[in-house]
């Protein structure tokens, strides 16, 4: 008999490759007008969710690792002006009101939208990254460009459930996707 892991490990990949196959039309109605799909796993088997994603999505799919992209993003401005930027304007490093590039969620959207631009699905895996940064899941699902994607954007999304409610990392409830 399989364990409890293996059936809802096959369960949710199941799911998901259900979901990947519907048209836009029909997953824009079932995600509020959005062009997104929400992949919810445990936390604790973060590697091992994407380490399956990665041999069962390959032709048709890019993903897109948060925590590369959050080093390259610190790369970019070198470590000590990323120091200063972050002592002097807190989380605004992040995602900010009041300007939009020089910011991480400005970096990130930037290499999505580069991915989507290639024809296929942007597979956004360890997004825990974004934790506390200012900005959630939401807001990129959200985005003006990715309403506009003709393949759906892949939100991995390490959580919990509880009571009916998603908790992100087990810490933050989620949005309604």
């Amino acid at each position: 008999m399989a364990s409890t892991y293996i059936q809802e490990h096959n369960r949710l990949f199941s799911d998901l490759t259900a979901a990947l196959s519907r048209d836009l039309a029909h997953l824009s109605s079932d995600a509020n007008g959005g062009r997104s799909i929400l992949f919810v796993y445990p936390p604790a088997d973060e590697e091992k969710y994407t380490e399956e994603a990665r041999r069962r999505y390959t032709d048709g799919y890019e993903f897109v690792d948060l925590r590369q992209l959050f080093v390259q993003f610190v790369d970019s401005k070198g470590l000590d002006k990323f120091r200063r930027q972050f002592k002097n304007m807190g989380t605004e490093v992040f995602v900010s009101q009041n300007y939009s590039e020089g910011t991480f969620y400005h970096f990130l959207m930037q290499r999505i939208v580069e991915t989507a631009a290639k024809g296929v699905s942007p597979i956004l895996i360890h997004t825990g990254v974004i934790y506390k940064m200012g900005f959630s899941n939401q807001n990129i699902m959200e985005d003006p460009d990715v309403m506009k994607f003709q393949k759906p954007l892949v939100f991995f999304y390490p959580a919990v459930i509880r009571n009916e409610t998603i908790y992100f990392l087990d810490q933050q409830p989620a949005s309604k996707y």
